[in-house]
């Protein structure tokens, strides 16, 4: 395909399969079976986490993708980069919080709430704190949001960065990661450290938008043959890595985000020419609204994993319980998604960019009658 700001479809449509891997890891009551099929599918389900990295990868990519022609023009303004970003995130993310603050009593439970990690997790300034009572607050899943408000504020700095520079930061970031790895220090969470830390994670972030940069560079456009080879070959690559992450690694300060980086850079890498047979099949219309309602689907899918065995208590060693949990919470997560994406997500994002216009021309009149 040209190298424009087209929509990458392919690239839409993973985003959703991305978000199920989550929702995936979090089917604890697999874990907790006595079943053995359940233990041995939970154990490579449990993999399903690394959707974030394919999150933070893709991010960077299509962040600096969308705004290729402002940068190149010199038209990037970083005001309105992250006002956009503003309206993309915190609509979903306020009403997602809310719906958890009443489905889980703390409402009724007002006195006890931890009000400090509220007001961390209302303004994404969670992932910063290295304890799980604040990180994982309320909706846990926001942790990454939090992250992800984090590195659009570095991107208005690292889009000034030549490529080179980027590299070298990811490089000495991660070389600071692996010094870690293997001597871990003591006194502070590792989960946090090698999972949560959003100094460590935006290296995904950065390599993205290293890609990205790569990709426009050079415009090519691949034969279907080639396109669809490398695609088959970076889902493989995925397959590979997850085999071997579950069977022979044992390491999960390891298993966090560095094992997967490469096989998940891979898969974008391959999905962003858009142009093999998988990429056909990913231009499907329901499988971009999914795609486009993932965010959403992710946001949400949490609560109703944990309120759905609450109210249907599935017995752990009852396989057609089990199932029917599990299926029940995967349509429930895919009916709010697409109704909190129509009716929240891009009203929202609507509203407040027009907000934003409207301000933004008041400002100006101003100016011209002072």
């Amino acid at each position: 395909m040209s190298k424009n700001n087209n929509v990458i479809h392919s690239l839409t449509s993973l985003r959703m399969f991305a978000a199920l891997g989550v929702f995936l890891s979090h089917l604890g009551i697999l874990s907790q079976s006595s079943i053995p099929q359940f233990n041995e599918t939970s154990k490579y389900f449990f993999n399903g986490y690394v959707g974030v990295t394919f999150f933070y990868i893709l991010s960077g990519f299509i962040i600096n993708y969308s705004f290729s022609r402002h940068l190149s023009e010199g038209g990037f303004s970083n005001k309105d980069f992250i006002v956009y970003r503003l309206a993309r995130l915190f609509p979903v993310h306020i009403v997602s919080l809310v719906c958890v603050l009443l489905l889980f009593g703390y409402t009724n439970n007002w006195e006890a709430t931890n009000k400090e990690a509220l007001l961390y997790n209302t303004f994404l300034l969670q992932s910063f704190i290295p304890d799980a009572g604040y990180y994982f607050s309320f909706n846990p899943v926001s942790w990454s949001i939090s992250c992800e408000m984090f590195f659009y504020l570095c991107f208005c700095l690292l889009v000034k960065c030549k490529t080179k520079h980027l590299f070298f930061t990811l490089s000495a970031v991660q070389a600071i990661n692996i010094y870690f790895l293997v001597y871990p220090p003591s006194g502070v969470s590792l989960h946090w450290l090698f999972y949560i830390n959003p100094i460590f994670r935006i290296t995904d972030f950065m390599l993205g938008i290293i890609i990205c940069r790569a990709f426009l560079a050079k415009p090519v456009t691949p034969k279907i043959v080639v396109c669809s080879a490398m695609e088959i070959g970076s889902l493989l690559f995925l397959a590979l890595t997850i085999y071997v992450a579950t069977n022979h690694v044992a390491n999960m300060n390891v298993k966090y985000d560095l094992l997967y980086i490469p096989c998940m850079a891979s898969i974008v890498i391959a999905f962003a020419f858009n142009g093999g047979i998988i990429s056909r099949i990913l231009a499907n219309r329901y499988l971009i609204l999914l795609g486009e309602a993932s965010f959403s689907f992710y946001m949400f899918h949490w609560m109703i994993v944990s309120k759905l065995i609450e109210i249907m208590h599935p017995g752990k060693d009852n396989p057609i319980e089990v199932l029917i949990y599990i299926l029940s919470c995967l349509v429930l997560a895919i009916v709010v998604s697409v109704l909190s994406f129509k009716l929240v997500e891009m009203p929202a994002n609507r509203l407040l960019r027009s907000a934003w216009a409207a301000f933004k021309t008041r400002g100006k009149a101003k100016e011209h009658t002072a």
